[in-house]
């Protein structure tokens, strides 16, 4: 059993049953490294019940979407088949995280930065979907009266 104090100093459990430390900064380095590795290797989808967090990085990797497909405990809870958006650029537009469940072309859950400053990642937006479901997470940079930019999305399952 890992040491549990560790998740009062700001570390989060893994299903290894190790901890790593989740603050906003390293937030954008780990996901971006995770990303392009699920990226660059993305041969088929992941594992359904392994808890992994995808992301998609947009605008040279400053601004992302993230899935989260099963729950991590810890003092910050992050739900599972949740999506979020997070915007880091200082450049005036928002972030919008689409989850497309079915993957049939429709967007089924969004979640948005718009309307909040740069450094500012949404809430999680979930609902519990059945273990294998296949799920296209879409990013895009997003700013009222203009078409998205930047868009990029990834294929998983829940």
């Amino acid at each position: 059993m890992p040491d549990v104090s560790a998740a009062r100093k700001g570390f989060v459990g893994n299903e290894a049953g190790g901890f790593f430390l989740l603050r906003m900064r390293s937030i954008a380095v780990v996901t971006s490294i995770a990303a392009a590795a699920f990226l660059g290797a993305a041969t088929g989808p992941a594992q359904a019940g392994t808890g992994m967090l995808i992301a998609v990085n947009i605008n040279n990797f400053q601004d992302w979407g993230n899935f989260n497909q099963d729950p991590v405990g810890g003092t910050d809870p992050t739900p599972g088949d949740a999506i979020r958006a997070c915007d880091d650029t200082a450049d005036g537009w928002g972030v919008t995280a689409y989850l497309d469940v079915g993957r049939n072309g429709s967007w089924d859950r969004t979640s948005t930065t718009a309307g909040h400053a740069s450094g500012f990642c949404s809430a999680w937006e979930t609902g519990n979907l059945t273990e294998g479901t296949k799920v296209t997470l879409k990013a895009c940079n997003t700013k009222a009266g203009y078409a998205p930019k930047n868009c990029d999305e990834a294929d998983t399952v829940a």
